[in-house]
């Protein structure tokens, strides 16, 4: 068994890509045409190749085997992410806990929005509310 160089999973030697992260096993010179049928698992859809559960990539190809781009999420949670900061947040570990990696940056990118905007809304919030105050009681001094 040989190592990810790109996650540090644990890889089968005769696998061309890792399971994990889709990286390619550069290293790998030995070619492997023959599936393993004792394995019980997901066909690729790219390659036909039979894919373990618990895979995200395909062994043989590299694909991944969750294409979604959870495009609706991703609108959504932007908006949210101004108007609800805490349904930002929501969406963004949603988009975290998504198998596809592409959608990971967008979730990161909600959450740190969603928790500046409600930072700053907070600090303009209670700055006028102080200088609404100081406006009420400066006319009785």
């Amino acid at each position: 068994m040989s190592f990810c160089s790109n996650c540090g999973k644990e890889v089968k030697d005769s696998a061309k890509f890792c399971p994990a992260c889709g990286a390619s096993m550069a290293g790998d010179s030995t070619s492997s045409n023959s599936q393993n049928t004792q394995v019980s698992g997901t066909p690729c859809p790219n390659c036909g190749s039979i894919v373990p559960f618990g895979n995200v990539a395909c062994t043989n190809c590299g694909s991944m085997l969750n294409p979604d781009k959870h495009t609706a999420a991703i609108v959504i949670g932007y908006i949210c992410s101004f108007l609800i900061p805490i349904v930002g947040i929501i969406t963004g570990i949603y988009l975290l806990t998504r198998p596809n990696r592409d959608v990971h940056k967008h979730g990161i990118i909600m959450i740190v929005v969603a928790i500046v905007f409600s930072i700053v809304f907070w600090l303009l919030f209670s700055y006028f509310s102080y200088v609404n105050s100081m406006r009420y009681y400066s006319y009785y001094y």
